[in-house]
């Protein structure tokens, strides 16, 4: 058992490590009142589980102390960012067992970085044999409601970093939070590109419905009157993946689409917006439950920018993302290589263009401790007039401890 979020290489975990992949949110049941500490396979979860029939109430915790170094070039000014970063959280999901009827649920997380606490999400929820709705301030796609498991509409990640909290996952945000803000601003943005449709994580107020998973199908829809991006507000969401297995192997394949409205009360730098339209499209295999390959793409054309003639000037956005992770004993080895493509943010001119590289590994001392370290490489480059002002190419190295209940 392991805390991490890829497959157990034990034999014996094949069964429960392809559950786990077929089912959302699994909680513990019992006949008496009992206190369980659960650890699990893969992924592994510390919880700690109060079962007083009807009702269960499942409790997760998890902290993330990350120190960062970087390369930069000299152009690069502005107030360095700090060395070390905390994330943490506590989760809580309540959930009352309906005899003849659905469960209603309740689900909190509360979370911590360095610099404030906030309430990331809070929804109420129904769910049994027809699927779960939720109503609530919640990711769009969300297909697990307890663990540390990967998101099913997501193809390509970085297995040996935190899987939850800020991430070293292409977008994931941990590695570029080192980076000068000037600098990160125009990255971060590339960054989300070529893993899942723009606005992937938005935790605005919306409802949002997962269909049961069913020959190996899972689908999932929200809307949202209000998005988190200023520039828009409505927002809707929905994404489809097909999973298969045999022995100790899965194949999984799907898309993710997102379109929102432009605000039409509030202009961005001046200028009217397109409406956002968004797909994404990946594929991911695990063999022998150990090695995970993975590989994605994301196309906004000319949607969500500028109406202005700048704007129709620039090429359309785009990106594409692979990776790979294998797994043995305690150690997580992996990397992934994106490149991504939009049209310049502000009044800048031209097309950003981000080329990046990760490679790192993760070792587990016990099941709740955990040592991860990176090396993320960039290169940020522009094809217009504006091409001067552009950071180039750069570093950062990270290493942290992850802990969980």
């Amino acid at each position: 058992m392991s805390e991490i979020h890829h497959p157990s290489s034990h034999p014996s975990d094949k069964q429960l490590n392809l559950a786990r992949r077929a089912t959302t949110g699994l909680l513990a049941t019992g006949l008496i009142p009992s206190l369980l500490f659960t650890l699990t396979s893969r992924p592994a979860r510390s919880q700690v589980i109060l079962n007083e029939t009807p009702v269960t109430l499942t409790v997760e915790g998890y902290g993330n102390a990350t120190a960062g170094a970087t390369r930069e070039v000299a152009s690069v000014r502005g107030q360095a960012p700090d060395p070390l970063l905390f994330d943490g959280a506590a989760r809580v999901l309540a959930r009352l067992r309906i005899f003849n009827g659905p469960d209603i649920g309740a689900r909190v997380v509360v979370e911590r970085s360095t610099n404030h606490v906030r309430l990331s999400e809070a929804s109420v929820l129904l769910f049994g044999s027809a699927g779960r709705l939720e109503i609530g301030k919640r990711m769009g796609l969300p297909d697990v409601l307890t663990g540390y498991a990967p998101n099913s509409f997501a193809f390509t990640t970085a297995e040996f970093g935190p899987p939850t909290g800020r991430s070293l996952d292409p977008g994931g945000g941990l590695q570029t939070q080192f980076l000068q803000g000037a600098l990160r601003s125009r990255l971060e943005p590339l960054a989300a590109r070529g893993v899942t449709a723009s606005l992937f994580n938005d935790e605005s107020l919306k409802v949002l419905y997962v269909l049961p998973k069913h020959n190996g199908w899972l689908g999932g829809v929200s809307f949202a009157t209000d998005a988190e991006d200023p520039r828009f507000d409505r927002l809707a969401q929905s994404g489809l993946v097909h999973e298969s297995y045999w022995h100790q192997n899965v194949w999984r394949w799907g898309g993710t689409y997102a379109h929102a409205h432009e605000r039409a009360d509030k202009a961005h730098d001046g200028a009217i917006l397109r409406d956002l339209n968004s797909v994404s499209l990946g594929t991911s295999v695990v063999l022998n439950d150990s090695l995970d390959i993975g590989i994605a793409a994301s196309y906004d054309g000319a949607s969500g920018t500028s109406r202005l003639a700048l704007g129709n000037a620039a090429s359309p956005a785009l990106g594409a993302t692979g990776s790979l992770n294998y797994n043995a004993g305690p150690w997580t080895v992996g990397g992934y290589y994106q490149y991504a493509r939009a049209q310049a943010t502000g009044s800048r001119t031209g097309n950003d263009r981000l080329s990046a590289f990760e490679v790192g590994a993760s070792y587990r001392f016990t099941t709740r401790l955990r040592l991860y370290g990176a090396w993320f490489l960039y290169d940020l480059a522009n094809d217009g007039v504006d091409s001067n002002s552009v950071p180039g190419d750069g570093s950062v190295f990270t290493l942290g401890l992850r802990a969980t209940l």
